[in-house]
């Protein structure tokens, strides 16, 4: 204490005495705390205890002051000019004042300190019920994560250091979750498995040494095999990015290893038998087809037109059979991996220009015309011809069947940062907003009047996204300015390409 205004600044009762018990100072808060008047009529602290209390001044409280030098939390009461008397709390110490010994006496009301004690009780019981509430929720919690027997879940440090693991990743790896806490998440893995691109780049986001919030996560789900005992399992890894700020410890990210064993044995027993029963088609169709257009040519003598329209009506059937069985085919061996796929290099005109004209066969019925733009001449894309060709064809083909009768089917290349953009647009219904989430998706169409009028696989789309996205392209859909279609497909430009001469 330094002087007047330090101990008029406090929020306490504050009286400095002499060590006789003479006041030499009393603070403001003490002045209205105890209802007195300036001048002060009372010269001695023990002026402002009734009888009783200065009894036990002098019997007790000075006594101790001057053995020890301080006494705490003595329980008294002190007089009140207009009100009864006050019950406080003292604390009195030895010091300095002025440079003269003292004692500074600082008085609580005790109502206070009950009020205070109530406020500390009933926060420690708050506290209390929500360490219930929060053992409760990690008791539950807990079990939960336990409970997925099938998956592998991680609490990954932005070093890469497992803090935490489920027992779910004692089934996945054969190993104990108490043994992997502060081992590397790429433990999990042998050395060939660490070759997966998918692995090695999550390798090189862990080694940055730069902060988590500035560091792009490289991707948030693959595929790739995980170490049990000696054997390798399929398994499906997630990735999770935390918010640090609102995280224990330094767990930045929560990592899910989830078993897709009996998935990958299901794809391979589906791929096995739609590969299997569409070759079991193939033979057969073709038989038909040769059949029918024999017929049709009349080569084997002239049919009546009854017949002929019959056959007609047959043949255009069996086409449409084929086309399935050959989708289905092609998206058996896309999923398998056994497609064949040979890049060259070719010029892109030639091959929309010839896609046009392959189609020009289907428009005379409903009167659409097919009208390719011209673009830059001699852009040169590295793709398989065939495939791609395949590819445009599945997007003319759809604009085709929705277009309605004497509108335009318009081909156009744009050329920009490297990449040509194909784009194909139709006057149709277009897609609704709602479905376009599932539009390459196999197996999947869109449900409305117009699509019950053209049966078809489901696959087309599909296989046109997977054939383009081999060849290093991408495909997409986006809705026409004012009504219709636009269906996309980008591929690089080969720009080192030099022709042979």
């Amino acid at each position: 204490m330094k002087g007047n205004l330090e101990l008029n600044a406090l929020p306490c009762s504050v009286i400095v005495t002499d060590v006789s018990g003479n006041i030499i100072f009393i603070n403001e808060f003490a002045i209205a705390s105890l209802e007195l008047t300036l001048p002060l009529t009372v010269n001695t602290i023990e002026a402002l205890f009734p009888p009783a209390a200065k009894i036990f001044l002098h019997t007790h409280l000075w006594p101790l002051l001057r053995k020890d030098g301080a006494v705490n939390e003595i329980y008294l009461k002190m007089n009140r000019t207009n009100h009864p008397s006050l019950p406080v709390l003292l604390n009195v110490s030895k010091g300095d004042f002025k440079e003269n010994t003292c004692y500074y006496w600082v008085i609580f009301p005790a109502e206070q300190r009950a009020c205070f004690e109530q406020e500390l009780l009933n926060t420690r019981k708050k506290m209390q019920a929500f360490a219930k509430d929060a053992e409760e929720s990690r008791y539950m919690l807990q079990t939960v994560l336990d409970g997925t027997q099938d998956i592998g879940i991680l609490a990954v440090s932005k070093s890469g250091l497992i803090r935490f693991a489920n027992t779910g990743i004692n089934v996945l790896t054969g190993r104990q979750s108490d043994n992997l806490i502060n081992q590397s998440i790429f433990t999990l893995f042998s050395d060939t498995l660490l070759e997966n691109k998918d692995l090695k780049s999550l390798l090189h986001f862990f080694s940055e040494e730069k902060p988590l919030t500035e560091k792009l996560l490289p991707i948030n789900s693959f595929e790739t095999k995980i170490q049990k005992y000696c054997k390798e399992i399929d398994v499906q890894v997630q990735i999770r990015q935390l918010d640090s700020s609102k995280t224990a410890e330094d767990i930045e990210l929560i990592i899910l290893i989830i078993d897709i064993q009996k998935r990958k044995q299901y794809e391979k027993l589906q791929d096995d038998f739609i590969a299997n029963i569409s070759h079991e088609f193939r033979t057969p169709v073709t038989a038909i087809l040769g059949s029918l257009d024999l017929m049709n040519s009349d080569k084997i003598g002239i049919l009546p037109e009854k017949v002929k329209k019959l056959i007609k009506n047959s043949l255009s059937n069996a086409y449409r059979l084929k086309t399935l069985v050959n989708d289905v085919i092609d998206f058996a061996k896309l999923k398998s991996n056994k497609l064949n796929i040979e890049l060259k290099d070719v010029e892109l005109y030639p091959l929309l220009s010839t896609s046009v004209e392959q189609h020009k066969n289907y428009l005379f019925e409903k009167s659409i015309s097919l009208e390719l733009c011209h673009f830059e001449s001699n852009i040169i894309i590295r793709v398989d011809p065939i495939r791609f060709e395949q590819a445009i064809s599945n997007l003319l083909s759809n604009a085709i069947k929705f277009s309605p009768s004497s509108s335009k089917v318009k081909i156009n290349a744009h050329v920009a940062n490297d990449t040509v953009t194909i784009s194909i647009e139709d006057q149709g219904p277009g897609v609704r907003p709602d479905f376009i989430p599932f539009l390459f998706t196999q197996f999947r169409q869109e449900k409305s009047d117009m699509n019950r009028q053209f049966e078809g696989s489901g696959l087309g789309l599909a296989i046109s996204k997977q054939l383009i996205q081999d060849m290093g392209g991408d495909i997409g859909y986006k809705p026409a300015l004012s009504e219709g279609a636009i269906f996309w497909i980008s591929i690089p430009i080969n720009t080192n390409y030099k022709p042979v001469l």
